[in-house]
């Protein structure tokens, strides 16, 4: 099978997979019900094993990709009633997204995400001044050893001697003016490095929130609003063997735009349901661990 045939096979488990994906889709959603037996079935029918299924769902939510590839029989579950395979994957997503072993790989991967802070020291002007003539020092025994090649070496070297040995004694001197350019411009750096190691800080924190519940609220709101920007009742027509929005401001639509609008108003309405529901009940529950105004001490519930 061709990758352009095994794409066009995955493109509704795509669309159903949609849900609460990253920035990009959604959520890749596989779930259980109550039944070991149905659910044993949604694997079986998406060719992949539960092992594959989650590490898909991780992938997914972790790194902004939808990891669909080893869905091998991807045409049998579109073939389905989409609507309810979907809310059964969705649930799953949200059984596994709540479990300490997704908390532990979310804390691993905020921890890896972290900007590494920059030392803060900026030399003094003396400790400066130290190396400046250090290092000239040094460039005056290499040209005085070049002169000692010739005659000829030794009169083409002697300007440039004279003048190195001028920059060292205005290197000894305390007001030297080199040397104050020389500790401003490493100041003014420091200061640079630590700003934009704030900045870099700030992005972080709210990117990666402490409370990996704050970011399943960010993928599932990413999602609604997205979903509510769509038009379901809009028209394709056919263009060479490829089927094409007839308002050409929806042929522009990003990719994940474009997903939803293949998922179907069957699908993506139960799933904006659901996921407004869960911001509910992540709202509630992170509001419950908030510590109170005597208790500094916070305490993470099960989300």
């Amino acid at each position: 099978m061709t990758n352009r045939l095994f794409n066009l096979l995955l493109i509704k488990l795509k669309i159903m997979l949609i849900i609460f994906l990253l920035a990009l889709i959604s959520l890749f959603s596989f779930s259980f019900t109550s039944s070991r037996q149905l659910a044993a079935d949604i694997w079986a029918q998406l060719g992949m094993t539960r092992a594959q299924g989650t590490d898909g769902i991780k992938q997914s939510f972790l790194n902004g990709y939808l990891y669909y590839y080893g869905a091998k029989n991807a045409k049998n579950v579109a073939a389905g009633n989409r609507g309810a395979i979907a809310k059964d994957l969705l649930t799953y997503t949200k059984q596994y997204v709540s479990s300490d072993a997704f908390k532990k790989e979310y804390e691993q991967w905020r921890k890896e995400a972290k900007p590494v802070e920059p030392e803060n020291k900026v030399r003094s002007k003396e400790e400066i001044r130290k190396e400046k003539i250090a290092e000239t020092e040094k460039s005056i025994r290499d040209a005085e050893a070049t002169m000692k090649v010739s005659a000829d070496m030794a009169k083409i070297m002697k300007p440039t001697v004279d003048m190195l040995k001028k920059t060292l004694e205005d290197y000894k001197k305390s007001d030297n003016k080199t040397i104050e350019s020389y500790y401003l411009y490493e100041k003014n750096e420091n200061t640079d490095r630590l700003d934009s190691y704030k900045e870099k800080l700030a992005d972080w924190e709210k990117e990666y929130p402490a409370d990996y519940r704050e970011k399943i609220k960010q993928r599932l709101q990413k999602f609604i609003d997205l979903s509510a920007t769509v038009d379901f009742a809009a028209e394709l027509k056919q263009v060479g063997n490829k089927k094409k929005f007839v308002n050409p401001a929806y042929e522009g639509k990003a990719y994940d735009w474009k997903q939803i609008y293949r998922a179907g108003k069957e699908v993506i309405e139960p799933a904006r349901q659901f996921a407004e529901q869960w911001i509910k009940e992540l709202n509630n529950a992170i509001q419950k661990t908030e510590p109170s105004k005597n208790d500094n001490i916070y305490i993470y519930g099960n989300g």
